[in-house]
Order: structure tokens, then C-alpha cells, then sequence
């Protein structure tokens, strides 16, 4: 599906260019139940994972079924992309080397913005830059469904390759 030529023909479109797609594509599983760090992905931006690349990654998130805001959907930080852009440019961003926090709503205080999540609908298809800040919650889904979702990622074939991502996951690989 990935690979299928419309959607590899959207992005060309929207890059303006062929496309180069990742080879490392994410699953993501959350069970109802499972709450706090290292369970639902805390707050971060992807160009923190891909940074030895280009920052003009797409990334496309899909929700593998329905995906109600109770089971834990992808949550965005509104305008967060601003701000990030304005500090990596500045070279005064402050964060970990991989998420910037777990606390969703001391993250909104401090960016003076909301987080806008919604409910997926099967076929949904939600896509961003490298550089607005997102997340998930925590999966409270009463009917104790288990949320999935996928990780996709598009750049310009013009542009520099983050190639550590170009292969798929092993244990140990530091990504």
C-alpha cells in the first residue's frame, strides 16, 4: 500500500519531486490499560529521530481501523511547528535527545496552544512535517480495544537520506 503509485504520486506532487520512501516503517500497538512513559508516544518532533537527513521528511500517519480519541489517537500541538523551526534555526532548543516530554497538558501551557486530536476513521490519513510536535494517549477505551497505527515516511529522492532508517528494525540498532 505504501508504495501503491497514487499515493507515491500525491507526495511527488506535493514535493514537487520523486519521492524517496523509508524502508523502516513503524507499527504501533497500544493496549487498553497501558498508561505513561514508554507506552503511549510522548510529545516530540520526527526530525529528532531522523536529523542525519533532510528536515523536509513527511511522515504519514495511519490508523489500522477506527481509532476513537479513547483509544489513544495521534494528538498534534497546534502551531508547535513555529516554534521548533524558530529554535532549530536559532540553535536554542532545549529538549532530550528523544521525546520532549510525557506531560501533554504542561507542554500546551508552555506553548500557549491546544492539542487537537480527533476521531480516525479506518481509511484515514493524517500527514506532517518533520517538524510539529505530536503525541498519543494513553488508551482508555472502554471497550478495551487495542489501538494500531503506522508510520510512513516520504521525503524528495533530491534530497539528503537519513540512511540508518533504510533498513528495518533490529534490537540495539539506536533508533
Amino acid at each position: 500500500m505504501t508504495g501503491h503509485p497514487s499515493i507515491r504520486g500525491w507526495f511527488r506532487w506535493f514535493l514537487g519531486d520523486d519521492v524517496h520512501l523509508h524502508k523502516r516503517r513503524i507499527i504501533r500497538h497500544i493496549r487498553p490499560g497501558e498508561r505513561g512513559i514508554g507506552t503511549a508516544t510522548q510529545a516530540h518532533y520526527d526530525l529528532v529521530y531522523l536529523r542525519e537527513g533532510t528536515d523536509r521528511v513527511l511522515s504519514m500517519w495511519i490508523p489500522l481501523g477506527d481509532c476513537a480519541v479513547e483509544t489513544g489517537g495521534l494528538a498534534y500541538l497546534e502551531g508547535s511547528h513555529h516554534r521548533v523551526m524558530a529554535q532549530e534555526r536559532a540553535g536554542t532548543l532545549r529538549m532530550p535527545a528523544a521525546s520532549i516530554t510525557a506531560d501533554l497538558p504542561a507542554l500546551a501551557d508552555e506553548y500557549d496552544a491546544r492539542w487537537l486530536i480527533a476521531d480516525y476513521r479506518a481509511g484515514d490519513v493524517m500527514v506532517h512535517s518533520a517538524h510539529i510536535v505530536h503525541a498519543s494517549t494513553d488508551n482508555v477505551d472502554p471497550g478495551s480495544r487495542i489501538r494500531l497505527s503506522t508510520d510512513i515516511r516520504y521525503q524528495r529522492v533530491s534530497d539528503p537520506i537519513d540512511w540508518r532508517w533504510q533498513e528495518h528494525w533490529f534490537e540495539g540498532d539506536g533508533l
